[in-house]
């Protein structure tokens, strides 16, 4: 999946068209009008400025006056919806990323890849999925948004979102291994303005190779033989080479370069728990 056809930018592209930005600065200027806590936020520049600062108690005013709007019936309910979900869209990157990292932790896996992932699905085609789903649960925790939790509302989208999309994939949110997001570590502890760049999940797995060599987790062969598997020119039909094409790559034969590989992924493997913890500290 290319960022230029991934359902975010779609969906960014289609918040950003002036039609949906005349729509939005309609109901911003109206709803200013009528409550104190969208004074400042009467057009779509403006609530984008407010949400670039580092007021989060300022956030919080303005997003929860925006879903009690949300969870309106009728035109006004959906353009207060879209106006939240154009804000949190910053956020759906690293939600994506860690449903992804969470639902691999809860079985024992770890290995954002190229290839093949689960019944025959790219780890490519697998992200665009988790992609748009995490986005409509994310459309649909703004709609339903359970108006009593008026504090820290970016993060409670943003954790209620992760965890309805694990469920939707079956994975038991109780699990610690699930958890993998606290309230000081979310996404939304920064301005919502500030849009990160989406990341490949093959730019995933080269930052995970390069951290594991580098933190010595990998040896040198163990790290050839997973770049060649996932980076290199030759390939099977699963989209990453065979271990009959290591095996000739390497000189060795192909159990020889079977038992390497396995050999590489449970370090691989170790190095991606720890990887995580790293990054969740």
């Amino acid at each position: 999946m290319s960022a230029t056809s991934s359902p975010l930018t779609a969906l960014q592209r289609q918040l950003a068209h002036p039609k949906s930005r005349l729509r939005f600065d309609t109901a911003l200027r109206s709803w200013a009008a009528r409550d104190a806590a969208l004074v400042d936020a009467g057009t779509h520049e403006r609530l984008s400025e407010v949400l670039a600062s580092r007021d989060y108690a300022r956030h919080d005013e303005v997003l929860y006056a925006l879903l009690q709007r949300a969870a309106l019936a009728g035109d006004e309910g959906v353009v207060a919806g879209e106006v939240v979900l154009n804000a949190m869209l910053p956020a759906v990157p690293r939600i994506v990323g860690r449903v992804i990292r969470a639902s691999r932790a809860a079985i024992g896996t770890f290995g954002a890849r190229r290839g093949v992932t689960g019944a025959g699905v790219s780890a490519n085609e697998a992200n665009a999925d988790v992609q748009a789903a995490v986005i409509g649960h994310l459309w649909e925790q703004i709609r339903c948004y359970p108006l009593r939790r008026g504090h820290h509302v970016a993060a409670n989208l943003v954790l209620d979102t992760q965890r309805a999309a694990l469920r939707a994939l079956g994975v038991d949110v109780t699990q610690a291994a699930a958890e993998v997001v606290t309230m000081d570590d979310v996404a939304v502890h920064q301005p919502l303005a500030e849009t990160p760049a989406e990341k490949d999940p093959s730019e995933e797995l080269l930052e995970l190779l390069s951290w594991a060599v580098e933190q010595r987790w990998l040896d040198e062969q163990e790290a050839a033989i997973l770049t060649a598997r996932y980076f290199g020119e030759q390939m099977g039909r699963d989209g990453v080479a065979t271990d009959r094409q290591l095996g000739a790559l390497f000189g060795v034969s192909q159990p020889t370069a079977t038992r390497r590989r396995n050999r590489a992924l449970d370090a691989l493997a170790e190095a991606g728990r720890e990887w995580q913890r790293s990054d969740l500290g």
